[in-house]
């Protein structure tokens, strides 16, 4: 995932935290905020010290970012958050993929000429 598509600053996540929209499932928490004049998704990811050490931390972020490129050109361009819960630690990266899928239909982020 490229840098710019990458929310970092704090000052973007409070923003999106604050007027975003969130939905969850057991794995992952997402807050989606649409920014009308962005051309581009923009993502952050969290992943807390209760998911475990950290070269698991850095393997589920890893594992986000990939399932993330793999849609990104099916997904509409607004700034999202994924949180990853304790189950998120011990998942595959198909289960970490489908798991993301299925919070991204719920938020309504695929594009509409997409056939999921």
């Amino acid at each position: 995932m490229k840098k710019r598509n990458r929310l970092k600053k704090n000052e973007d996540f409070q923003k999106v935290f604050k007027r975003g929209t969130s939905m969850a499932n057991r794995q992952f928490v997402l807050y989606t905020l649409d920014q009308p004049k962005q051309e581009e998704l923009r993502v952050g990811l969290s992943v807390s010290k209760k998911i475990g050490n950290a070269v698991v931390r850095n393997r589920v972020k890893r594992l986000i970012r990939q399932a993330v490129q793999e849609e990104k050109e099916l997904l509409k361009p607004k700034d999202f958050i994924i949180i990853a819960r304790k189950p998120a630690g011990d998942l595959s990266f198909e289960e970490t993929k489908k798991s993301l899928q299925h919070l991204f239909r719920k938020t309504s982020l695929y594009k509409k000429s997409s056939s999921k």
